[in-house]
């Protein structure tokens, strides 16, 4: 994943939604307003409402809350791009990218299970994998992965790409060939790849 603009992280929650759709994300963003609200009421208009010494706690929490959530934010965004590495220091997600526009399928498919091992969310690595599977003839091991994805918080950024998977693994089993049987060549990039914004990564 692409690292956030700083200004992401000055809100709570927001990187996880702006980044996954996070619905834990968006409830962080709006439990810091109302707490932040109530400290603004407590501290400009109802002075007596909270009491001095509530009102210290209500914005001390409010600080904590801000800088727990973007600390954390900034440290997840860090660590993820760490968490595609394998144990050589040299697959990542970009490096499969790279090995499926070579036609290099096998290495793609190891790539990809490594990158799923290290991290059973990582969204993008299963898409294309699925996509991979299905190009392969591989249908139920696809439609397995594209189950697995739908079950992820991070599934919704990818809702119309997961869609046309569906859509495409129909066609396949209607008009399957053998399984295995696409040789890996270097011209194997075709219409139904991995969904562009992905393949930008590379």
């Amino acid at each position: 994943m692409r690292r956030m603009r700083w200004a992401v992280y000055c809100w709570p929650g927001l990187p996880g939604i702006s980044s996954r759709g996070s619905w834990a994300g968006l409830l962080a963003a709006v439990s810091a307003a109302l707490l932040l609200n109530v400290a603004l009421v407590g501290t400009f208009l109802w002075c007596d409402w909270l009491g001095a010494g509530l009102n210290r706690a209500a914005w001390l929490l409010a600080g904590v809350v801000w800088a727990t959530s973007a600390g954390y934010a900034a440290v997840s965004d860090i660590r993820r791009p760490g968490e595609r590495l394998s144990g050589s220091g040299s697959e990542t997600f970009e490096t499969a990218i790279h090995n499926y526009l070579g036609g290099n399928w096998f290495e793609t498919e190891r790539i990809l299970a490594e990158l799923l091992r290290r991290d059973q969310r990582d969204a993008e690595a299963r898409l294309m994998l699925a996509t991979l599977l299905r190009r392969r003839g591989r249908f139920d091991e696809a439609t397995d992965q594209l189950d697995a994805l739908e079950r992820l918080e991070a599934a919704a950024r990818w809702h119309w790409e997961i869609g046309r998977e569906h859509e495409l693994l129909q066609i396949g089993r209607t008009h399957a060939p053998e399984p295995e049987s696409v040789e890996e060549n270097p011209n194997a990039a075709a219409a139904d790849d991995p969904p562009a914004e992905m393949l930008q990564a590379a």
